[in-house]
């Protein structure tokens, strides 16, 4: 009975045995050998399988290609972000809208357009315009004058890969940056209103010294006053505007120190930049003065070319009613000239304009080609600003002449071409 029991328990160690060494099955190494040869049969069979309907050169051909732009439309190619396009556009309108930043970036881009087609993509920024750097700053009409032109060749490169910064709405513009681009800038606080007393007061008593000297001697009014544009408000009326000289004496030299010096932004930067530095030449210095009833300016401009840059400097504040200086922005171009030379009236109704309204110290620069106007006094205060004015170092006054308005009075600086001595009468 002992053995018989002993019999009947061996299967049921040999089943529990069993049943526990599920997870081990498949682990041994007769086990993994098996398994990687059926792997490899069944991956040789899909092989021989894929082979009977898969053609060996994979692809579309030209015939499907064009089935397939018919239903779905043209595939487009897209163009990486950091590689600068060269786009060459012919006549008619260009398909995308710009925005005229420094540099211009392209907003949108018309579907079906030129720009389209080329592959143009908004939010790209325009490098170059038929070779002119568009990230330098350019007067708004010249640079409409050469968008017009066609054949118009534009490089392109995506925002985010422009590796300059870009000078945008949200950014002003260095008064330098901003002269050249528009031909007038701001420069506030350019003197220190104790100094603007100071030199307000030598002002009103010099005047007073040189008007008393003119009366007694007519012929020392060349060498006292410049001309300037409407001095008096009829043919019959006493002068209203002045325009006086001024001497080196103490408190001019140490106003023109303050004025030129500091840093970025300021003043003396400004005409640094403008002028070429050390190589320009200080070619005006004087006051301006519109008494109460001055009448208005007609729009002029000083110089028909590169030449001259002038700054106006208050000596106290100056109010509307005053007659400030207003300036018609962005025209100091050729452009700019030829149509308001043929158009002068509808040319100064459109264009818009700006009013120097100033605060004592303040200075306003500008380029001597911009036009630009001194308005009616209409107050019971005299308007008197400084003025100071300096030639670029690289013009050359034999090429200045060549493109001369007739002159209307002698710089003080000394002889003069005639395209910077004409700028004697201004104001």
């Amino acid at each position: 009975m002992l053995a018989r029991a002993r019999q009947t328990r061996l299967p049921w160690r040999s089943c529990r045995c069993l049943c526990t060494s599920a997870p081990r099955r498949g682990t041994d190494t007769d086990d993994l050998v098996m398994g990687a040869r059926a792997a490899q049969r069944t991956n040789k069979m899909v092989d021989r399988l894929s082979n009977m309907y898969v053609g060996k050169n994979h692809g579309f051909d030209r015939k499907y290609a064009k089935s397939y732009e018919r239903v779905f439309g043209a595939v487009e190619k897209e163009v990486a972000a950091d590689v600068e396009q060269d786009v060459l556009f012919g006549r008619g309108p260009l398909g995308m809208e710009i925005e005229w930043s420094m540099p211009p970036v392209v907003t949108a881009v018309v579907e079906g357009g030129a720009a389209h087609k080329a592959g143009v993509r908004a939010d790209s920024v325009i490098t170059h315009i038929n070779g002119v750097d568009a990230s330098l700053p350019m007067p708004d009409l010249e640079l409409d004058e050469l968008m017009q032109w066609r054949p118009l060749r534009l490089q392109l490169i995506a925002r985010t890969a422009y590796s300059k910064e870009i000078q945008g709405e949200k950014s002003e513009l260095k008064p330098a940056d901003a002269v050249r681009r528009h031909g007038v800038a701001k420069v506030a606080g350019a003197l220190r209103p104790a100094t603007c007393a100071a030199l307000l007061e030598f002002v009103l008593a010099e005047r007073a010294r040189c008007a008393a000297e003119v009366e007694a001697e007519p012929a020392l009014g060349v060498d006292r006053f410049s001309e300037v544009q409407t001095p008096r408000a009829g043919q019959d009326q006493p002068i209203t505007r002045w325009d006086m000289r001024l001497p080196l004496a103490p408190v001019v030299h140490d106003a023109i120190r303050e004025l030129l010096a500091g840093g970025d932004g300021t003043l003396g930067s400004t005409f640094d930049l403008l002028t070429g530095g050390s190589g320009a030449e200080l070619w005006e210095l004087g006051v301006v003065v519109s008494e109460p009833g001055a009448a208005g300016q007609p729009v002029h401009f000083d110089a028909p070319a590169r030449c001259l840059f002038s700054a106006f400097v208050a000596l106290q504040d100056v109010a509307p009613e005053m007659g400030p200086t207003m300036f018609l922005p962005g025209t100091h171009t050729q452009v700019a000239h030829r149509r308001f030379e043929a158009h002068r009236a509808a040319f100064v109704q459109e264009a818009p304009a700006t009013v120097a309204r100033l605060s004592a110290g303040d200075a306003v620069v500008y380029d001597s080609r911009v036009l630009h106007c001194g308005g009616e006094n209409i107050s019971t205060s005299q308007r008197i600003l400084m003025y100071i004015t300096f030639r670029c170092g690289d013009v050359d006054a034999q090429a200045s002449a060549s493109t001369s308005i007739p002159s209307a009075g002698t710089s003080r600086a000394g002889t003069a071409s005639a395209s910077c001595a004409a700028a004697a009468t201004r104001k």
